[in-house]
This record gives structure tokens, sequence and C-alpha cells, in this order.
């Protein structure tokens, strides 16, 4: 079956015709702000030609042509994430808060996680979990960046985990893999990778899926369920599954403007990019019969002892929001903010720790400094020895161990870019 033909499940001609014309058009692109860095009003006095998120708080579009917003300073201390828009609606729906224990099942690269965290303050926890461990990595160093501090990530397959989290989140997203038809504008490989088959196989997954994250989802709970997909298999008959098989309940999306919804669950809704200023998402919010009792959070700190490449027992501290299994913390890739190594009697913070503190009491360094920074080069300045974080604007870059009046570069080498100081700021 085609592409076209399949959409006829539940959508009339001309909303197909519609929805195909769109994908000539341009990729549409935003930012959510991360207001702990910056303000909306430094930020739009910076760029002046930023649109308000319909929607979104703190979401901001832009036209990636005009501005290439994630080769500038300000993205690599963390200032804002570069989403999709209608992707943006996912967290914003599901509206997590300070008090709540929350699962991202599905989180690589880290947008949700990351627009999760902030509305929860950095408090509360999340678990933000990838089966791919080169995407999970990539999902913390994003978290690193924007200097979420109420994250733990891990790399694992959830069915080996779920018996542990039986009826335990408040909170579940499962933006669950897909055939990815809302990726059409953005790769012309989506469009000549896309099947018919391939919608049928990530159904199956899906419904596996949705399933699991039920059973760990509380009493009184909320999930998101999404996709960026179009296809009627990979959306509202997902739902239909959920719906037959448990004692789910959709609840209402509120009117989105752009929106589309379908005559079989007018709960849920779909954005295309024929009618919605993004790329395309299928959202449905899922509510759990019952009552729950609120969570207690406690910080706890967790060690770990690794070995150096000269095989040197490296002691690495974290601080968690609430406490998890041992055996599950074990797993994780990072269990919650990274505060800490020490080697001996020498004790280096991390650059997560920096990028999670604020700038006030940090070295400050100019445009020019910034950039050496960025290139992983080291600084002359007239600091006692020892390691400081440095800062530009107040908002932290990384460390730094000062050594007779050098600064000498700790930025982790894999972030070291060839930063040009005419378009970076």
């Amino acid at each position: 079956m085609d592409f076209r033909t399949h959409l006829k499940k539940y959508l009339s001609d001309t909303e197909i015709d519609n929805l195909i014309s769109s994908f000539d058009e341009k990729e549409k692109k935003a930012i959510y702000l991360n207001t702990n860095k910056m303000s909306e009003k430094t930020l739009l006095s910076l760029f002046p030609t930023l649109k308000h998120h319909p929607v979104v708080p703190n979401g901001f579009i832009f036209d990636k042509d005009e501005i290439q917003l994630g080769k500038k300073v300000y993205h690599e201390q963390g200032a804002y994430y570069i989403q999709e828009p209608s992707a943006m609606l996912v967290a914003h729906l599901l509206n997590a808060n300070k008090n709540d224990i929350v699962l991202d099942l599905c989180a690589a690269p880290g947008g949700k996680t990351i627009q999760t965290a902030l509305k929860m303050e950095n408090e509360g926890m999340i678990i933000a979990n990838d089966l791919s461990k080169s995407r999970a990595n990539v999902l913390l160093s994003n978290i690193e960046r924007l200097g979420i501090a109420n994250t733990v990530v891990t790399s694992l397959d959830f069915s080996t985990q779920k018996d542990r989290f039986q009826n335990y989140f408040d909170k579940i997203i499962l933006d669950a893999p897909c055939s990815g038809s809302g990726m059409f504008r953005k790769s012309d490989e989506m469009k000549s990778d896309w099947t018919y088959e391939k919608v049928l196989k990530n159904s199956a997954i899906q419904k596996d899926l949705i399933l699991m994250c039920y059973s760990m989802l509380k009493e009184s709970g909320t999930m998101v369920y999404s996709t960026c997909s179009y296809s009627y298999e990979e959306d509202e008959e997902i739902i239909e599954y959920l719906l037959e098989k448990t004692t789910a309940k959709l609840q209402y999306i509120e009117k989105i403007p752009g929106e589309f919804r379908s005559e079989k669950y007018p709960e849920t809704i779909h954005l295309f990019p024929s009618k919605f200023d993004g790329e395309g998402h299928y959202i449905a919010l899922i509510k759990k019969p019952g009552n729950s009792t609120q969570n207690s959070f406690e910080k706890i700190e967790i060690k770990r002892t690794v070995k150096t490449k000269g095989n040197v027992n490296e002691i690495q501290s974290f601080i968690l929001n609430h406490s998890l299994p041992e055996k599950f913390i074990e797993l994780s890739l990072r269990p919650g903010v990274f505060v800490s190594s020490k080697i001996g009697d020498k004790e280096i913070p991390s650059h997560h720790i920096s990028h999670v503190k604020n700038g006030a009491e940090s070295i400050a360094l100019n445009k020019e400094e910034t950039v050496k920074f960025l290139r992983g080069e080291s600084i002359n300045k007239k600091y006692p020895d020892g390691y400081y974080f440095v800062s530009y604007l107040d908002m932290n870059l990384g460390v730094v161990h000062v050594v007779n009046e050098t600064l000498k570069n700790l930025y982790p080498k894999g972030l070291r870019i060839n930063a040009d100081i005419e378009t970076s700021f």
C-alpha cells in the first residue's frame, strides 16, 4: 500500500492533498528557552526576529536560514534547546510538576526530558531512557549542557525493569519509535525509506510499549503517547488497543490552533504541517483511574569508583533527588547530577555541575577568551591555583584548572568547536 492510499483510512482527499503539498515547504524550527540561564527579554534583545510559539510558554519559532542558533555560544551554555514546534506540545500537555516522578521511555535526543525538567523547576525526578547507547549518550550530553539536575539517564530495555516499577510513575512520556512520516520535510531519506510494512512493524512494537508503560503508571497518573507519524495504525489504533486491554481513560486535549481530530478519538490531536506551524505529531493524553499519595523527596549522595586510563581509582560523586533500587542505579549511565571526580586528594568539579550552577562566582570571560575556551585553548589570567568555573554573561561554560596564572582548559574534548567570534555571539 502506498503512502497516499493508507492515509484514506481517516483523511479526506482534500486533507491528504494539503498534507502532501506541505512536504515541499521549508521545515520549521523552534527553541525552548532555559529561563534558569536567560530571560525572555535578553533572548529577544539578542534575536528580535524570533516569534512566540502559538501555545507553549518559553517556546520560540525561528528561521534556520536567517539565524543559526545551534552555532551560538548561548547554545553551548545551555540557554536554550533547539526543538521541533509540534514536538514541544508533548511535554507542555503532560504538565509535570515538582512533586512528580516521571519516566521518559524513548527520550533521546532529550527535548521532551529537558522541557519537562524545566517545568518541574529541576525538582522531583525523571528517569530518561533510550535503548540505543549512542543516542543515550547524546541525551546525556544535552542534559549536561542545559544544566538539568533532576534526571537519571539510562540505556536499558525496560522490559527487564518493568517489574521494579509497577504502578510507580506519576507521569510517563511515551514518544514511541515510529515510521517517521512526520519527518518527511526534514529528510528525503525518510520519504524514500517509508513503507506500509514498516508502519505495521512499528505498530506491533508500539502496542507492547504502551501496555508496558501503562503498567508502570500510578493510579491517577497521566501518560502522554505521541508519534511523529501520520499513520492511523501507529496513532489511533494504538490508543484503541490500550483502551481495549486496560482500564485506561482518555483525557480531552484542549483546543490547539491548527489541530486535526479524527472521528474515532476526538480527545486526541494530530498536528499536520499543512495546518500547524511545525513538522507533525500525534498526541494522546491517557489517565489511569484511582488514587495515589504524594511523593516525598530527599537528596541522596551516590559514589561510584571507576578506573582511569592509568588504572587509578577515580571516585565519582552524584546527587539524586530521590532513592531508587540500588541495582537500577548501578545500571544507569548517569544517576543524577555529576558533581565531581576525586583521584587521590585531588577533587575536580564536573562539566555537568558547572552548567547546573549560575555564573555569579565564576571567572568571567570576555568574547575573545570565550572563543578560546570553546576551542579548548588555555587562557592567561591572574588567579590563585585551583579549580574554577568560567562564564560568559553570567552563564557558565565549564571548568578550568588554574596553574601559575594559566587557566588550563577542562572543556570536554568532544564538545570543542572552532567558534568564529563574528558569528557565534
